[in-house]
């Protein structure tokens, strides 16, 4: 639901094709030297989970969507956590990008591998692995 309005409020990402079915990606989360987990995409779905190391530490709080250490998210859709981290396709960077593209093969999965590593909301590194 909380995802629902906030697609509404910042509806950037409109005509920006979900992920498919067929598509495989994986990104490490970093925070400095620590890797902070792993996000996944497979079969139509995005799986995140925690590394040990993050487990195993105490400085650093779990991210907002993902409270619990122990256990393996899963959703059909990128979490708002991520897809902030694609920038508007109205932006001319994002344009250029998609008008080399072929039509079809752009996703929310290849713009986040694109854009994705760094974001101004968060310090929070998304490395393609």
């Amino acid at each position: 639901m909380m995802k629902n309005l906030f697609l509404k409020v910042y509806d950037w990402l409109s005509g920006v094709k979900p992920l498919p079915a067929d598509e495989k990606l994986e990104f490490k989360i970093e925070l400095g030297k620590l890797v902070v987990g792993k996000l996944r995409a497979d079969q139509g779905e995005w799986i995140f989970n925690y590394s040990d190391d993050f487990r195993r530490q105490s400085q650093i709080k779990p991210i907002v969507d993902f409270p619990m250490l122990d256990r393996e998210y899963r959703s059909q859709s990128l979490w708002p956590f991520f897809a902030l981290r694609i920038p508007s396709p109205k932006q001319a960077e994002v344009r250029q990008f998609l008008e080399r593209m072929p039509e079809d093969k752009v996703d929310e999965g290849i713009l986040l591998k694109e854009f994705g590593t760094r974001s101004v909301a968060n310090p929070f590194r998304l490395v393609p692995a």
